[in-house]
């Protein structure tokens, strides 16, 4: 068994680990990224933290964990952000399978080989929790354009419930028009207990400019039974509004993203994000280049996921077929979940052996 090696290094000393560690880098290592520095002071550096001598020469302990990593065939990126936290973790594939881990702690970098996976794994687990069980089913398949609009739809009525909760009163279903959305989507609230926020920052380039781009979608969301029009003005449907509540206060998000290395030199990547209110109201966001798919999960299948693409190298390998990470793990694993519960079915069953709602 390969005894544990951990050390800790500033991130702009990554690239000068690259150099010293004598191979080509893949396209996917993170030395590739880190400040250009003066070799012999960076060398300098490294060596006073006992990663390699003067020259330039990696301590043994030490070289199998950095040649991992510049020949880091694929990776795997979990963020998790918190109301207190910010917990981010890399898990690199080299060659032969091996694994290793590099966490960003306080804006260090801790290398850890053989990687911390199983850890990992528990963290994530004790911070969102463990639940078969998700409150209301939801599915939307949509463009990016729609989900940035349904986002801001979901936040304006958010903002009405929460301000009439805070008067004791009972929210009425909001009216809203395009200029409200043009409003949201253009000034986002700024964190991500905001639905518009989190899909500004994901799907960074689609920009709605103003109102006149959102009435042709208030269409489509209708079309879709998202919202129901009057007017110009659109509202949420019931099931639009039943995601409202489930998220009126999310208090973390999920970010799972998977690269492979190319023969090109490019990198094939794809994820899910996930928002959280709560043990049993998780909204995993899978995308790919246009669509997205918003879906109700239970926090079960969340675990399922990330234990997948943290101990599984095969479902790398497999990159260039498939629209997403999340869906790439439950196709491999051939995990199926209930519609109603969100628990774990094994295939061919009739009816969910936790509620006993029928599968079809």
């Amino acid at each position: 068994m390969t005894d544990k090696v951990q050390f800790t290094i500033k991130p702009e000393l990554l690239a000068a680990l690259g150099k010293v560690s004598g191979t080509t880098l893949s396209p996917v290592s993170p030395f590739r990224y880190g400040k250009e520095m003066d070799t012999a002071a960076a060398t300098a550096q490294l060596a006073a933290l006992g990663i390699c001598d003067e020259k330039g020469t990696l301590a043994a302990d030490k070289k199998e964990a950095v040649t991992m990593l510049a020949q880091a065939e694929a990776f795997t990126r979990i963020y998790l952000t918190t109301s207190s936290k910010v917990i981010e973790y890399i898990a690199y594939f080299g060659p032969g399978g091996k694994i290793t881990g590099l966490t960003n702690d306080s804006g260090m970098q801790i290398i850890t080989f053989p990687a911390p996976n199983d850890a990992m794994m528990e963290l994530v687990r004790q911070t969102i929790g463990f639940s078969v069980y998700r409150t209301s089913p939801f599915t939307a398949q949509l463009t990016r354009a729609e989900t940035l609009v349904f986002a801001a739809a979901v936040d304006l009525q958010r903002k009405e419930m929460l301000r009439k909760f805070a008067d004791g009163k009972a929210a009425d279903r909001l009216a809203i028009s395009a200029k409200d959305i043009a409003g949201m989507l253009k000034t986002p609230p700024g964190n991500f207990q905001w639905l518009s926020s989190a899909f500004a920052d994901l799907f960074t380039g689609v920009r709605i400019a103003d109102e006149t781009g959102v009435a042709p979608l208030f269409g489509s969301l209708a079309a879709k039974n998202l919202v129901t029009l009057s007017g110009k003005t659109a509202s949420l449907s019931d099931e639009s509004l039943l995601l409202a509540r489930g998220h009126l206060l999310p208090s973390m998000y999920l970010t799972l993203t998977a690269g492979k290395a190319q023969p090109s030199g490019k990198t094939n990547a794809a994820g899910f994000s996930c928002i959280i209110s709560g043990i049993h109201d998780l909204l995993s966001i899978e995308y790919n280049a246009d669509e997205v798919e918003l879906r109700s999960v239970a926090s079960a299948e969340i675990h399922e996921y990330v234990k997948a693409f943290l101990t599984d190298p095969s479902l790398h390998a497999g990159m260039d077929t498939f629209s997403g990470a999340a869906g790439a793990a439950a196709g491999k694993k051939e995990r199926h979940f209930c519609p109603q519960c969100g628990a774990s079915l094994k295939p061919g069953l009739k009816f969910c052996s936790q509620c006993g709602a029928k599968i079809s």
